[in-house]
C-alpha cells in the first residue's frame, strides 16, 4: 500500500481517509510519502501557502494531487519549482458519493508521474476520469450553476426550498435537491466556483447571485 499524505481541508482529508480505508497508508510527515493530496479550494492564500510547503518538503518525483475547482492545475503550477508533478483533481464534501473521480493534469504534467498516479487509483480500485484543466472541471461547474439558479428562483419566492429540491430530485433523479446539495458541498464552495469561472471566461451567466453571497458572508446553510 502506498504511503499518503493529506493536507488542507479536515472534512475531505477525514472523506479520503474513509474512502482509502484499508487500501493506503497515511504518512504523518511528507517527507516519507508516495502520494500528496491537498485539499485546499480557497482561499487561495491558503492554497498558496500549502502547495509552498508540499514543494520544499518533497522529492521532484512525487506525484502531487491538488484539488483544482477554484484555480486551475495551470495556474497552481505557476507556484512551485516542480510544477511538472502536479495533477489537478476534483474534491469536496460529498466527493466520494460520486461514481468516479475526475483528474485534469496540465499541458506539461510529466507522463511518467501522471502514470504513478494512475496506478494509484487502480490499485485502490478508485474510478476517475481524465478532464480538461479548467475552472470548476465539469461536475462541481455544473452543479455549481445549477444551484445557482435555483437561489435565483429561491430568492424571488418563486418556490419554496423543499419544493425546489422535491421538484429537482423528481423531475431529474438527482440524489440530492439543488439548495440541500450547496449545504453538503458548502455554499462558500459553490461562491468561490462561480466567481473563479466569471473570472476566468468574463461572462456574466457565471455571476454569483447575491443571496449566495450573503449566506457565505453569514455562514448560513438553507437548512439549518
Amino acid at each position: 500500500m502506498k504511503k499518503v499524505f493529506l493536507i488542507g481541508s479536515d472534512s475531505i482529508n477525514t472523506e479520503i481517509r474513509e474512502l482509502l480505508k484499508n487500501k493506503a497508508d497515511f504518512a504523518k510527515n511528507i517527507e516519507s510519502a508516495e502520494i500528496i493530496i491537498n485539499t485546499t479550494n480557497y482561499p487561495s492564500s491558503e492554497k498558496s501557502k500549502e502547495l509552498k510547503f508540499i514543494d520544499s518538503h518533497s522529492a521532484a518525483h512525487i506525484p502531487v494531487f491538488s484539488s483544482s475547482l477554484c484555480e486551475t492545475a495551470a495556474e497552481q503550477c505557476t507556484l512551485l519549482v516542480y510544477p511538472e508533478r502536479l495533477i489537478g483533481i476534483g474534491l469536496y464534501d460529498t466527493f466520494s458519493k460520486a461514481k468516479r473521480l475526475e483528474i485534469a493534469p496540465s499541458k506539461i504534467t510529466d507522463k511518467k508521474i501522471l502514470k504513478n498516479a494512475e496506478n494509484f487509483f487502480n490499485e485502490t480500485g478508485i474510478l476517475y476520469s481524465i478532464v480538461p484543466d479548467r475552472t470548476g472541471l465539469i461536475f462541481p461547474r455544473i452543479v455549481a450553476m445549477i444551484i445557482n439558479e435555483a437561489v435565483q428562483v429561491y430568492s424571488e419566492k418563486i418556490s419554496t426550498r423543499d419544493d425546489i429540491d422535491t421538484a429537482m430530485k423528481l423531475g431529474t433523479n438527482y440524489p440530492f435537491g439543488p439548495l440541500e446539495w450547496a449545504d453538503k458541498i458548502g455554499i462558500g464552495l459553490v461562491y468561490n466556483i462561480l466567481s473563479a469561472m466569471q473570472l476566468d471566461f468574463g461572462e456574466d451567466r457565471y455571476r454569483p447571485h447575491p443571496a449566495l453571497k450573503e449566506m457565505m458572508l453569514l455562514n448560513k446553510k438553507f437548512y439549518s
